[in-house]
């Protein structure tokens, strides 16, 4: 008789292998180097954790939940990334030095909180100082308080008050939901009809709401690394948030991005950190919330002066993806410092330098997205990729025969390198090209005026 049989057959071996996958993977104490965590599974995500996998100072890499693009060179765990029972017995089990809080939704929740009680190491701030991206209201006020420029608007309670005051606003205004909705939730209203529509649709109809005067400018995503009244600035870039070209249809996540961008160029990203995010950490830190993590700023040039569009408190998707590969040394290190609170003594040592190079990402998206996107295709022509171009995975996964499909709406970002921002150009849409999957599409503009500058 078999083992199986011996020991209650195949209904017992299915038990044990269900309570096996409730527990961590675990690791031995003891090896050398900084064994990461990186919360989430988009390309975000995947940027953070190629950026890492390039640090002599890592050892392992765990991702949760991933994607099927990480499973390549982390260990990608699919768990719940919010499920924080698990997560405290992880971070003890296999020894985690270092966690990165990737998502909104987890910064949101106070999952920084949650890893700050094992005593490691977090980039992510507590829920408190988050509420800088989770509620525009109170970003205004924070705004408002620093001294921060900004476009005027009104907060209501709810879209009904809002649209009561539309007669007060002329044309064209923006609105936007007040909480978190990917990207998603701001709508550029160039009549009141359109105005009224929008705040009729979800998410602006759901809650709190802002009505805002709509800015003309050139628009810049600059990333710092913030720990209290400490700031360092990120490489800036140039995202592109509207579905289609020209800067038409509904707002996204993201449909790429390119960096450096002569709209700030990088010898100018410390002094606009200090003009519009560190006035910001220092109110956080007056109010007793002090900020621990990367504070994205959306800044808008106009015609005047600087203003910030708005505040995310983690790094940005798709700006990721072409500012992380350009941050040169031990980026571990240097995220392990400010995880610790010592970022002002690592910096002043090892002072952080961005490569020359020039990254662009052109997003390659399921059919339908942002509304509800087709998922399930077969994702063909990895191994056709130009060189000097990457497959940064977002929403992929394999499906029951191991073939890699979309999962998502984003799907796959595409990003090249380049002498230029030009050269990076051409080089990721040849990716694009080779890169299919049905239903596939892409904006074909990105980086379009420095190609033609």
């Amino acid at each position: 008789m078999s083992l199986r049989g011996i020991f209650g057959g195949e209904a017992v071996y299915k038990k044990i292998y269900e309570h096996r996958r409730q527990r961590s993977p675990r690791r031995s104490a003891g090896a050398p180097g900084l064994n990461c965590l990186v919360l989430g599974g988009g390309g975000r995500e995947y940027a953070i954790a190629w950026r890492l996998a390039n640090c002599n100072s890592v050892t392992t890499i765990d991702v949760v939940p991933g994607n099927a693009g990480l499973s390549l060179f982390t260990r990608a765990i699919d768990r719940r990334p919010d499920d924080v029972a698990w997560l405290d017995e992880h971070v003890l089990a296999s020894f985690i030095d270092l966690a990165i809080v990737g998502t909104d939704e987890l910064i949101a929740a106070g999952i920084g909180d949650v890893l700050r009680r094992s005593g490691i190491a977090v980039v992510g701030p507590s829920r408190d100082a988050a509420k800088i991206e989770w509620s525009k209201s109170f970003a205004k006020e924070l705004m408002a308080e620093a001294g921060v420029p900004t476009a005027r608007s009104e907060s209501f309670a709810d879209a009904a008050a809002a649209k009561d005051a539309l007669p007060r606003w002329a044309p064209p205004v923006v609105v936007k939901a007040d909480g978190l909705a990917l990207g998603k939730g701001v709508t550029i209203a160039r009549t009141h009809e359109e105005a009224v529509e929008a705040l009729a649709t979800p998410p602006a109809n759901s809650g709190r709401v802002l009505l805002e005067e709509m800015l003309e400018g050139e628009e810049v995503s600059l990333q710092a690394l913030v720990d209290g009244e400490t700031v360092v600035a990120l490489p800036p870039a140039r995202d592109f948030k509207r579905a289609r070209d020209g800067d038409t249809g509904p707002n996204t996540g993201g449909m790429g991005a390119f960096s450096p961008t002569a709209v700030l160029p990088d010898d100018q990203a410390q002094a606009a950190a200090d003009d519009l995010i560190a006035p910001i950490a220092a109110a956080l830190v007056k109010r007793g919330t002090p900020y621990r993590g990367v504070l994205y700023a959306g800044l808008m040039k106009t015609a005047k002066s600087w203003k910030v569009l708005e505040y995310n408190a983690r790094f940005g998707d798709p700006e990721a993806e072409v500012t992380l590969p350009r941050i040169e040394g031990d980026f571990a290190k240097l995220l392990f410092a400010l995880g610790e609170g010592k970022l002002a003594e690592y910096v002043a040592a090892e002072p952080i330098r961005f490569s020359k190079r020039a990254y662009v990402d052109v997003v390659l998206c399921a059919e339908n997205y942002p509304g509800p996107p087709k998922t399930g295709m077969t994702i063909e022509g990895l191994d056709r990729l130009p060189e000097h171009v990457l497959a940064f995975h977002g929403a992929t996964k394999r499906d029951a025969k191991g073939n890699l499909v979309a999962g998502g709406g984003r799907v796959m970002h595409i990003v090249a390198s380049g002498d230029t921002v030009a050269e990076a150009r051409q080089r990721a849409y040849a990716g694009a090209e080779a890169v299919t999957f049905e239903g596939k599409f892409y904006r074909s503009d990105i980086a379009q005026e420095v190609a033609v500058a």
